[in-house]
């Protein structure tokens, strides 16, 4: 018995000095270590992995970054970045390529999608799905997405007169998220969810915040080979159910939209992959592939959008000036609903403006996708950084950084106007869609559904905060935003009752 609690005591005595000696080369030796940031964050990855599990992550870095300068070493082999000069050799250098660790690809089984690391498949199903967000294409959803924002607008007013109300409280938070889903379920699937016109959520919606929370587990368990495994068995059950039941309902849905006549002739996402398919004369992209695409588009498109547009309101409700502002500009440029079309509101500069600026303070993709340098090391804003080293852009503390913006924490829509008031700003940091290949393939149909749904909802009606109403960035993101309640006092314009 003695002999094997010698062999354990040697054992943990021998774990614990390999631990040791490992944090004295990152603190001392590491190629990082000339580097600024935390000494605690440089040692493992028990601090990064923290701050990205309890939701604060942006915040961290944000407090880092305004200690410590542009460049923060976060990891024992992380860098982040809030210089401009970030996204382009990053982002925009084909020879950083994703991280594959961060992304739990590492497997050769792993699901193949738009999202995968691996450039050449990247490419394939980027290339396959281009035709459903084109300019053409979104001119052809137009009725769609009119039909849509319509309806939500009818389900408001409807409601403002029951009960001979001149006004109800609206919580725009749910509004956003099913009318954002309703549209990603008919350009995936070529079917609303039907939650606009029920009012209420489909049991989809509801997983969202679960979702991001699982992928802001698994990113930061990832790390902890060979470990990882283990830990993931870990993960709440709540959680792996809820991701279950996306998967689940995605392939429900992908194979009711296989099984529609002409499938290959809608402009919606598979219809485009299966025009893609049918051009080549050969199947570039299986069905498996297909519909892993989905399971992705499916949340990433509607939950960016529905993030951005209350983003943008619950700064906007804080600045009456700059609400008043929008408002005239689109009544004074509409004399009637039937004028609100997306080709009309593109040609509003204060609304674009405003988007600029919401998006600007709460960013739909809060911190960075990561890449990974190669190994001979990269130069990234005039220094060599070593190889196989993380590096990323993250939107929050870049956006919100004095370094590149003046009082970034004021609602300002007038600096995204050529007559801005602040010339020093370094707009060249405000990249909230990406650059380069790994652009978002969705971002002009989200400027589109944007635009026409604040149009239409400061052409219809009146509005006023009903609860209390705080900063957007100041609420948790896990990996996406766990968004509070946005309950905002809504009537119809005298004019139009």
């Amino acid at each position: 018995m003695s002999h094997i609690l010698n062999l354990f005591a040697f054992g943990a005595f021998g774990v614990t000095s390999l631990i040791l000696l490992k944090i004295v080369y990152n603190i001392f030796l590491h190629p990082l270590r000339h580097y600024p940031g935390p000494t605690w964050w440089a040692t493992t990855r028990l601090a990064w992995s923290h701050a990205l599990q309890s939701g604060t992550y942006h915040f961290k870095l944000a407090q880092l970054h305004k200690q410590y300068g542009p460049v923060v070493r976060v990891a024992p082999d992380e860098l982040s970045y809030i210089d401009p000069e970030a996204w382009k050799d990053i982002y925009g250098n084909r020879n950083i390529p994703k991280n594959r660790v961060w992304a739990g690809q590492e497997e050769e089984h792993c699901p193949i999608s738009i999202v995968s690391t691996d450039e050449a498949t990247h490419l394939r199903n980027r290339r396959a799905l281009a035709g459903a967000f084109t300019e053409h294409a979104i001119i052809e959803h137009a009725p769609l997405l009119e039909g849509l924002v319509e309806t939500m607008m009818q389900k408001l007013g409807e409601a403002t007169k029951k009960g001979n109300r001149s006004a109800i409280v609206v919580n725009f938070t749910d509004w956003f998220n099913w009318l954002t889903f309703d549209i990603s379920g008919v350009l995936s699937f070529g079917e609303s969810f039907g939650s606009v016109a029920a009012g209420r959520a489909h049991p989809w919606v509801e997983i969202s915040c679960s979702f991001g929370k699982g992928i802001a587990l698994m990113a930061s368990i990832n790390f902890f080979r060979p470990l990882n495994q283990l830990l993931k068995l870990a993960m709440p059950r709540g959680v792996m159910e809820k991701m279950k039941y996306h998967k689940e309902l995605a392939h429900a849905k992908f194979m009711q939209r296989l099984a529609m006549e002409h499938k290959e002739k809608a402009q919606d996402y598979v219809g485009s992959v299966l025009a893609y398919n049918q051009e080549k004369g050969e199947t570039k992209i299986p069905d498996q592939e297909i519909e892993t695409n989905m399971t992705v588009l499916i949340f990433a498109g509607s939950e960016t959008t529905s993030t951005s547009l209350t983003a943008i309101l619950t700064q906007l409700l804080q600045s009456p000036a700059a609400l008043t502002k929008v408002v005239t500009e689109i009544r004074e440029n509409f004399t009637s609903e039937e004028d609100i079309s997306i080709a009309n509101v593109a040609k509003l500069d204060y609304l674009d403006a405003v988007i600029q600026e919401g998006i600007r303070m709460g960013p739909p993709v809060a911190v960075g996708l990561p890449r990974i340098t190669r190994k001979e090391g990269e130069i990234i804003c005039g220094q060599y950084v070593p190889g196989n080293t993380f590096v990323s852009v993250n939107q929050y503390p870049t956006f919100r950084s004095p370094l590149n913006f003046t009082e970034p924490d004021q609602f300002v829509p007038e600096r995204f106007l050529p007559s801005s008031p602040y010339p020093s700003d370094r707009m060249d940091a405000f990249v909230p869609f990406l650059l380069g290949r790994h652009k978002c393939i969705g971002q002009k149909l989200a400027w589109a559904i944007m635009r026409l749904t604040l149009a239409w909802l400061f052409f219809k009606f009146d509005l006023e905060v009903a609860g209390q109403v705080d900063d957007f960035g100041l609420q948790n993101n896990f990996m996406f935003w766990e968004k509070r309640a946005l309950e905002v006092e809504i009537r119809t314009r005298q004019t139009l009752e």
